[in-house]
């Protein structure tokens, strides 16, 4: 058997030969264009989400067979069992014989729950659904359960990557994502896409003139206002779900953003090492005098507490308690890459830390109780998991529960032994 392995539309062909490649059959065949013929039919109940929420016309159907086909098997012990890969999953067969007499095939996603795409942004809010995922190529999920796989990726409208997300801390339910799609396809769909039940079900928002990316976004606190640095044009604020937007002023264009968790109208950014605050909603910005900070990096807000920021960057872990009017470096972290917040840990009050970092001469992914005084390591050498830095966050709700983003290898849940 051979396979096609970019061949996007209308789809992949797969090949078969029983004569040693003297002749060879097609899984599909032209018939009265836009019509085919199938030597399969393909059941995805299983893992009902690789529709990718798409609606296409004929010649395409969803989901398709595949893309990016770099592998394919027949099983040597038995001649009815093949497997490919594609894109989205481990597609496979068990009756691959009745493809040779005639008749037709059943095409089935081979595993559950198994992803070859980049985890760009994670958020756990402390209700609803435990974790939301941005992910590269498919978009994301609300996972309502964490050993389930989820039953649909988002819509209305879908993005290829989903490049950030918040929710409004004081109301969870209400929360935002930005990302990126072919918009000569879909010239009416915008970039940024608000849901109000918690991420299950969402509609679109404006966009400002110039828009090309994502970018990030962040929900005030009480979902009344929110703040957007899309990529192609300057940082834009909006009141209500972003029915209109207006340029902010006193922050680059590009910056990172971020709310306060407390503060409606406190945002934050951050650009090429300077740090800066909003108090009018996102309306200006003013930058902080406070100098030392990396020239890139991740930041984030602590959950309860106003302006208590955390900055993980080359060289090291920040900690702002002035909403970033100082920063103050941590002596045991040598550098970071990214960090987040979960449940205290039993008898204290301040959020447990997990980082991304160096610390004590080791890279690793590291838990603090203590504000960041000590730090316990909380992988292995043998789980680096490749590139782990774009996300991660503890689980408000579950103290020692993290969940850690990959590029390519998925959602990593942690959990204490």
């Amino acid at each position: 058997m051979v396979s096609t392995q970019v061949s996007w539309w209308p789809d992949i062909i797969l090949f078969r030969s029983t004569d040693g490649g003297a002749t060879w059959t097609r899984i599909w065949d032209w018939a009265s264009y836009p019509n085919r013929s199938m030597r399969y039919t393909q059941d995805i109940s299983a893992v009902p989400w690789l529709t990718l929420g798409a609606t296409p016309q004929p010649p395409e159907v969803t989901p398709k067979l595949g893309w990016m086909t770099e592998a394919m098997e027949i099983d040597p012990f038995d001649s009815n069992r093949m497997m490919y890969g594609t894109g989205a999953t481990i597609y496979g067969t068990t009756n691959l014989t009745a493809w040779d007499s005639g008749g037709k095939i059943t095409i089935r996603p081979m595993v559950s729950g198994l992803e070859e795409t980049a985890v760009l942004d994670l958020i756990s809010p402390p209700s609803g659904a435990p974790l939301i995922s941005g992910l590269g190529d498919i978009g994301g999920f609300r996972h309502d359960r964490l050993d389930v796989v989820p039953g649909k990726v988002f819509t209305s409208p879908v993005f290829t990557n989903t490049t950030g997300l918040d929710y409004a801390e004081l109301n969870p339910a209400s929360i935002v994502r930005v990302g990126n799609f072919d918009k000569a396809a879909r010239p009416n769909d915008t970039r940024i896409a608000f849901s109000t039940d918690g991420g299950s079900n969402w509609f679109q928002g404006a966009e400002p003139a110039g828009v090309t990316g994502g970018g990030t976004v962040a929900a005030g606190a009480d979902a009344s206002r929110f703040v957007w640095s899309p990529t192609g044009t300057g940082v834009h604020h909006a009141s209500g779900y972003g029915s209109s937007w207006t340029a902010s002023t006193g922050i680059p264009a590009g910056a990172k953003v971020e709310a306060d968790r407390v503060n409606p109208r406190k945002f934050y950014g951050f650009a090429a090492g300077r740090f800066s605050v909003s108090v009018d909603g996102g309306a200006t910005f003013t930058a902080s005098a406070a100098t030392g900070l990396p020239t890139s990096g991740h930041f984030k807000a602590v959950p309860g507490r106003e302006g208590d920021i955390w900055l993980a960057g080359t060289g090291g872990l920040w900690r702002s308690t002035d909403s970033g009017t100082t920063f103050t470096k941590l002596a045991t972290v040598q550098e970071a890459d990214n960090m987040g917040f979960g449940k205290a840990a039993p008898g204290k009050t301040y959020p447990a830390l997990y980082a991304i970092a160096r610390i004590g001469g080791v890279h690793g992914v590291f838990r603090s109780d203590d504000t960041g005084a000590t730090w316990v390591r909380i992988n292995d050498d043998k789980h680096q998991y490749g590139n782990i830095g774009d996300a991660i966050t503890g689980d408000p709700r579950v103290h020692g529960r993290v969940y850690l983003g990959t590029n390519g290898r998925g959602v990593i849940l942690g959990s204490p032994s």
